[in-house]
């Protein structure tokens, strides 16, 4: 079943402009670890996982091959946040043509929202941005996510370079496309075809 809700939805379009920090203090039992291999079942896992709850919906129609075929580019790196072994979120971040560096999906496993984890992990985007040699570092949150999204980054040092409304047709929290079948069905015809 697919099911959408037309909404007005606020995009802020934010700029990290203060000096980066060069050491985040994790908690006890708290890692941040490149994912250095490309794999399309984590990145997916992660995006619908984070982002389920909020209505991200830009890629829940990729298939295997979409995801492979971006995570390949070589501009796209991904961290993901272990708490005690368990993922509990993640930083993705793209480099540009004009070598600035979007935090294009960041994010916590909603179990592990309000343990002060989100302003440690944003300074670790930022961290991993500058260290990556970046340009600019940039992102952009809006209405549809955490209540407290567009607050954390500011916290973190970023600031509003503008805003913009627009008509969303957000997937509702019983929409099936949320269960990324078209993805799981191409990853195992993927892996069928290469298994010999």
């Amino acid at each position: 079943m697919t099911t959408t809700n037309h909404t007005e939805v606020t995009t802020w379009f934010l700029q990290f402009d203060d000096a980066p920090p060069t050491h985040i203090d994790w908690p006890q039992g708290v890692q941040l670890v490149e994912a250095e291999v490309a794999s399309p079942e984590l990145s997916q896992f992660m995006f619908r996982t984070v982002g389920g709850p909020w209505r991200w919906f830009s890629r829940l129609s990729w298939n295997y091959q979409q995801w492979l075929d971006y995570l390949t580019q070589q501009q796209v790196r991904t961290w993901l946040l272990w708490v005690k072994g368990t993922p509990a979120g993640y930083i993705e971040l793209l480099k540009h043509a004009d070598q600035s560096v979007e935090i294009k999906f960041f994010g916590l496993v909603p179990q592990f929202i309000g343990r002060g984890l989100g302003l440690k992990l944003a300074q670790a985007a930022v961290m991993q941005a500058a260290q990556w040699q970046a340009g600019k570092i940039w992102l952009h949150t809006c209405s549809a996510d955490h209540p407290s999204a567009l607050k954390n980054y500011q916290h973190a040092g970023f600031s509003i370079t503008h805003t913009e409304t627009t008509t969303e047709a957000l997937p509702q929290l019983n929409d099936s496309r949320l269960l990324a079948a078209d993805f799981v069905y191409s990853a195992l015809a993927h892996h069928s075809k290469n298994a010999g």
